[in-house]
């Protein structure tokens, strides 16, 4: 953990508390404006709580493993219907509410499909898509199987396991952010391997988040636009991370609903929101609605601050954030009104 100070224009000096550690399958950067030397100690206390926190939520939030959605899960496969784990239930309702209100195109019950893709797991990444006699019982099963009804359990119903992964992250920060504050550090940042919230300012000065530019290195990262930021979210979908390429076509791990297969037509989207939970789950949303759908979803959602890159590489934003941004030099951008 480091502790550095910044001045700021009236001269106040600033002190961030900085800690790296790995949790939910990625690389988690906490930052703390400390205020003043005399309350590091108090900061570094909350932030290992936090990394506490997003340690123990990437092993119970994940559909593998020995969690609890991942023992939910295998209970499933067994035809029972378990019972929600507790410490996810509100997870659960929020990831429902946002599939309702998407039309099914952010859909958290493809933890099958997800792992016959191989992406539950970098080492499990298949060198060639898997036939349509393997996608379409298990996509069959998700379309058979009830409705989420905001109960306590769920199912029974095989071949369905539930996945938050393109949701957890953006609702778990948001929850660690809240700890922070009420141990009386309201100036923070999470950057969960490059979905990242904001609460209040880094002195006298609001945090600045990059948004990184996909097709870039990523030991050698290039930005497309910065923005400043004050509590909400800025939160990144993209087909960088977990893919596989065959064949000249790249196949990542965000899959359409419909269809069972990759989403295509978008290399990235991100949503910047006060509620990371909807910046998270409605900007995979988004994501699978491609470049013509996303503008309609996301008024629909009331998502009003949007920025995708299609696959030809051309970078578009809603008004609403284009008049925020910053955008790297060179950059042309095209406007959703």
């Amino acid at each position: 953990m480091t502790c550095g100070g910044a001045a700021t224009a009236n001269r106040r000096t600033t002190v961030l508390m900085e800690h790296h550690f790995p949790a939910m399958g990625t690389a988690i950067l906490v930052t703390v404006d400390a205020g003043d030397a005399s309350r590091c100690t108090a900061a570094a206390q909350a932030i290992a709580e936090v990394q506490k926190l997003l340690v123990e939520f990437g092993r119970d939030g994940w559909a593998w493993g020995s969690g609890a959605l991942a023992c939910f899960n295998r209970e499933l496969a067994r035809g029972a219907a378990p019972q929600v784990p507790m410490l996810l239930q509100e997870l659960f309702a929020r990831a429902w509410e946002i599939r309702q209100a998407s039309g099914g195109l952010f859909e958290p019950r493809l933890g099958e499909l997800v792992r016959l893709w191989g992406f539950d797991d970098p080492q499990h990444l298949r060198g060639a898509p898997p036939g349509q006699e393997e996608i379409a019982p298990l996509l069959q099963a998700v379309r058979d199987a009830a409705h989420y009804d905001g109960g306590e359990s769920y199912g029974p119903h095989r071949r369905i396991a539930w996945d938050l992964g393109a949701i957890g992250k953006g609702y778990i920060v948001d929850i660690a952010l809240d700890w922070l504050r009420r141990r009386g550090f309201a100036d923070a940042i999470v950057n969960a391997g490059g979905n990242v919230a904001a609460r209040g300012a880094r002195g006298d000065r609001p945090w600045c988040v990059g948004i990184r530019d996909p097709r870039s290195a990523a030991e050698l990262p290039q930005l497309l636009a910065s923005l400043d930021t004050c509590d909400e979210s800025v939160i990144t979908h993209g087909d960088d991370q977990r893919y596989f390429e065959c064949q000249g076509q790249r196949y990542a791990h965000i899959l359409h609903p419909y269809t069972g297969n990759p989403a295509q037509g978008l290399r990235s989207l991100t949503v910047v929101h006060r509620d990371g939970t909807l910046a998270d789950g409605g900007g995979a949303a988004l994501f699978v609605a491609g470049p013509e759908g996303w503008p309609r979803l996301a008024k629909r959602l009331g998502i009003e601050q949007v920025l995708a890159v299609d696959e030809h590489g051309t970078v578009w934003a809603s008004e609403q954030l284009a008049a925020r941004l910053q955008p790297a030099e060179g950059l042309r951008l095209k406007v959703v009104r």
